[in-house]
């Protein structure tokens, strides 16, 4: 196995796995977790048409205004450039929003991570939501 081999097999498992911690940190509220994954200019954009920076998505998790229940990806795409890379695929939500009921959302999804100092950082989040 050549050198680059190893090392997009070792980004591969680092970025699923980061794409999980993600999703964990989103239902945990873990506003650490998702400092720590998100890069310091993420654009965060929601199926609501929605986009917020960095402090105020994470301010809005803490006030409470996303309720994420659960959080499943599928049919998953990765595709790694150097220190650039997008996972798309298919995504099952079931969240609350501003303290309204709880939705079952289905959505495809774009994930453009970048290799920041050695670290995947969620730089782009994109949702549509999948009509019917």
């Amino acid at each position: 196995m050549a050198a680059h081999d190893v090392d997009s097999q070792a980004s591969r498992e680092a970025l699923l796995a980061a794409e999980r911690r993600l999703y964990q940190a989103m239902i945990d509220n873990d506003l650490a977790a998702l400092g720590d994954i998100l890069s310091d200019d993420v654009t965060y954009v929601h199926s609501t048409a929605v986009a917020e920076g960095k402090a105020l998505y994470l301010e809005r998790v803490a006030a409470g205004h996303y309720d994420y229940k659960s959080i499943e990806s599928r049919d998953v795409t990765l595709r790694i450039r150097q220190d650039l890379a997008v996972i798309s695929g298919t995504l099952d939500m079931a969240v609350a929003t501003g303290g309204g009921p709880t939705l079952m959302m289905h959505l495809l999804f774009v994930l453009v991570w970048t290799r920041q100092n050695g670290e995947w950082k969620l730089s782009l989040r994109q949702a549509t939501n999948i009509p019917g």
